[in-house]
């Protein structure tokens, strides 16, 4: 390669450096909602912690700790699973959680046991009716969990999916399909509280549907409670 032509390719580099290095910062500026979970040290910790549970524990605990005294069941409230009408029996259970609201739709996982890590694996999965909740329409009330993630998060699993409880607003809808039976609530109000309460009391009569996330997004530090009551 001659003097001048080396000199050409030095001046070429030169000259389009800069204007790569601008378009790569451009580029991710514009899409830095999409990509800004790469800079999360949590997100890496997620992964670490589904690949190496033993060395990483899991960076989120359970959003409930222990069933408040309101949840309980008695001999007089009814089990949350009842059998399937014999019309439905043979087709496939979809129970579902819609919240038109902030664009919600994920299944509902019913926990058969309050064992943090049980609870927490199934977290995964969709939401999760807490053991020991009411029956959906029954008096009492229905509490259901969701993982919360910061913003940016990617939406790997359901860490996501109640991220954004605190846009709704008293009236917005909740939509519940359970059992092949589908049933809408509206919000009441929205709570954050301390973890070491658990669960709020719920304020209204009847049936009271609670959702409950860790807050703020990511972070295990207060409890968001979105109350909801059944509309007839």
């Amino acid at each position: 390669m001659s003097k001048n032509q080396k000199r050409n390719r030095d001046d070429l580099i030169t000259f389009l450096l800069p204007l790569l290095l601008l378009a790569f910062f451009v580029l991710v500026a514009v899409f830095w909602n999409n990509i800004s979970w790469v800079a999360n040290g949590d997100v890496w910790r997620q992964y670490l912690s589904d690949a190496f549970p033993q060395l990483f524990p899991r960076p989120y605990v359970l959003v409930v700790k222990k069933a408040p005294a309101s949840t309980i069941k008695t001999a007089t409230q009814p089990e949350i699973k009842t059998a399937a009408p014999a019309a439905e029996s043979n087709k496939p259970r979809h129970d579902m959680l819609t919240i038109p609201k902030i664009n919600i739709t994920a299944p509902i996982i019913t926990a058969k046991t309050d064992n943090n890590d049980v609870v927490h694996g199934l977290l995964d999965s969709g939401v999760v009716l807490y053991p020991g909740s009411v029956a959906f329409g029954a008096a009492g009330q229905t509490v259901i969990l969701g993982h919360s993630a910061p913003v940016g998060w990617p939406k790997i699993k359901y860490d996501w999916v109640f991220s954004k409880l605190n846009e709704l607003k008293k009236g917005d809808m909740v939509v519940v399909t359970y059992n092949f039976e589908t049933r809408y609530y509206q919000v009441v109000n929205t709570r954050v509280v301390s973890p070491k309460y658990g669960v709020p009391e719920p304020t209204v009569k009847g049936n009271s549907l609670m959702l409950v996330s860790c807050w703020p997004p990511g972070k295990d530090l207060s409890r968001i409670a979105v109350e909801a009551t059944i509309v007839d």
